[in-house]
């Protein structure tokens, strides 16, 4: 894998504009207001780029990383999108494929942990309004087993079970809770947390119950 890369500033108007709605809108959500060392995006060309920043061979569904970043995250460019990944490319999709990435270094500031991997996709998905695009589960069985693994499946429910928590404990504890959980977060300790601070019981029953 490469080291070394040429980079160069971007002045695409659209995706400055997406930039600047998403950083409008997740700054209420979160309710931070970012103003000092401003998020960065880094689009890249094509696949092999990506693989390179990477540093491993990503499958053609992943469009978008912040690498673990706290405050860069990179995204395949607009005309290369379709050609480079399995995806349609629409200013609509691009939009919340921005603020996805985006969400990720917000809820950063908060929570600054990676487990469960349900979690930080769900919120990301969530606060992002990737739900809009997707179909309601009729069965949660699958998210909570990505709690420290990823993968395609963990997209397809964990925004709802994030759209849920919420429902049910409010937006502000929701942020309190980010808050108040430090890493590293063991399946233990997340299941023994919400049970303790909203008698929630983080298990599928539950969720499909509330669904």
């Amino acid at each position: 894998m490469e080291r070394i890369f040429d980079v160069k500033t971007s002045k695409n108007e659209k995706v400055i504009g997406f930039y600047n709605k998403a950083m409008k809108e997740l700054s209420e959500f979160y309710e931070i207001n970012w103003i000092d060392h401003m998020p960065k995006i880094f689009l890249v060309p094509d696949r092999k780029t990506f693989n390179e920043l990477y540093n491993k061979e990503t499958e053609s569904w992943v469009v978008g990383s912040t690498m673990n970043s706290s405050d860069t995250f990179y995204v395949l460019a607009p005309e290369s999108y379709e050609e480079e990944s399995n995806h349609k490319y629409s200013d609509g999709e691009y939009f919340r494929l921005i603020k996805h990435e985006l969400s990720h270094l917000f809820s950063r500031i908060l929570f600054n942990g990676y487990n469960p991997k349900w979690f930080t996709e769900g919120i990301a998905i969530y606060s992002s309004g990737q739900l809009a695009v997707k179909r309601i589960p009729k069965k949660f069985n699958s998210f909570l087993d990505f709690h420290n693994k990823a993968g395609a499946g963990i997209y397809a429910e964990s925004g709802f079970a994030i759209e849920i928590l919420i429902k049910k404990i409010g937006k502000k504890k929701f942020l309190k809770m980010l808050k108040d959980i430090k890493p590293p977060v063991t399946r233990k300790y997340f299941k023994e947390y919400f049970k303790k601070n909203f008698d929630i019981d983080l298990t599928y029953k539950w969720f499909n119950k509330n669904l």
